[in-house]
């Protein structure tokens, strides 16, 4: 049996700070999908803390 599991506070994969627990969106994907902004480096992160890219 497979679980997937989601990490309620993950750390920054670009400067290891972990992550509030309460979160304010940025952009209408972190709206629908999670996700979180590193206060500290700027970095973007899904719900699951992977780095994802920015279109500019």
């Amino acid at each position: 049996m497979t679980t997937t599991t989601i990490n309620l506070r993950p750390k920054c994969p670009k400067c290891g700070i972990q992550q509030p627990l309460f979160r304010v969106p940025q952009d209408w994907r972190q709206l629908l999908f999670g996700g979180w902004t590193c206060k500290k480096c700027g970095c973007r992160m899904d719900r699951k803390g992977n780095k994802i890219k920015v279109k500019k």
